[in-house]
């Protein structure tokens, strides 16, 4: 078979990055993993665009599901055997490895102080931090706090609106705009590279799908965690997950 059990395991991972704020990700303690619980519950109340709710609410189960019964044993169990600092530092390589998706992003955007800032972290962060495992550039004040970007994002710079709200089997909470941006920022993370053709060396299928689990496993517990934190005091859940998905988003698309 050409996709391995563990190839079909990380592509259940992947809602460990999803199932806050799909794949966006800009929390400071963990930039590959969810925005923190109390950035979604501080954003503006948003416009809500959800004609297909029986179809959501019926995924957001099968989510919620997934993460109860797989994904917040995996998570604790995976804390409890990878060490913070360790797991922090994983962040900060994923997160490193993801520049040209910003940097792309930025460009597209006309954002080009931003792709420039972008720039200057990448190699701040490779050189002096060791690949990326150590975020030096947090400490250099016009390198911190630099606003993520990918191609959902700009998309609505271009014009683009968000579309209905869909939850997506596995994937979590998205809008058609964000849909078809994450098929673009796949075809611009490095990771994925290998599977399109654009780097040929021997068994780099294998190294990508093991360097892409390694990334959603890592992301696994701080995802469950503020899931957790959003969801559990909620009186009806999906309303709660919907709208901190389309506020954030909407904050986002300002910076």
């Amino acid at each position: 078979m050409k996709h391995s059990t563990f190839s079909i395991f990380a592509l259940l991972l992947c809602l460990s990055g999803c199932a806050v704020s799909g794949k966006h990700s800009v929390a400071k303690s963990d930039p590959v993993g969810p925005p923190a619980a109390e950035d979604l519950a501080n954003a503006p109340a948003p416009k809500v665009n959800d004609p297909f709710e029986g179809f959501n609410r019926t995924m957001f189960r099968f989510n919620d599901t997934l993460t109860r019964i797989a994904l917040r044993p995996f998570g604790y169990r995976y804390a409890l055997i990878v060490p913070r600092p360790v797991r922090t530092s994983v962040s900060n390589f994923f997160d490193n490895l993801q520049y040209p998706v910003r940097f792309v992003n930025s460009v597209l955007q006309g954002k080009i102080k931003r792709s420039a800032q972008e720039t200057g972290k990448f190699v701040v962060n490779t050189t002096a931090g060791l690949g990326g495992l150590i975020r030096v550039s947090d400490h250099i004040s016009s390198l911190a706090d630099i606003p993520p970007e990918d191609f959902g994002l700009t998309l609505g710079v271009w014009g683009i609106s968000p579309g209905p709200y869909i939850v997506i089997p596995v994937l979590g909470p998205s809008d058609f705009r964000d849909s078809v941006g994450f098929a673009g920022d796949i075809a611009m993370s490095p990771l994925n590279w290998a599977g399109l053709g654009i780097i040929c060396y021997p068994y780099s299928n294998t190294v990508a799908t093991a360097l892409s689990g390694t990334r959603y496993a890592n992301g696994v517990p701080k995802a469950v965690e503020s899931y957790d934190q959003l969801t559990s005091a909620a009186v009806d859940p999906y309303i709660a997950v919907r709208n901190a998905y389309l506020s954030y988003r909407a904050a986002q698309l300002k910076k």
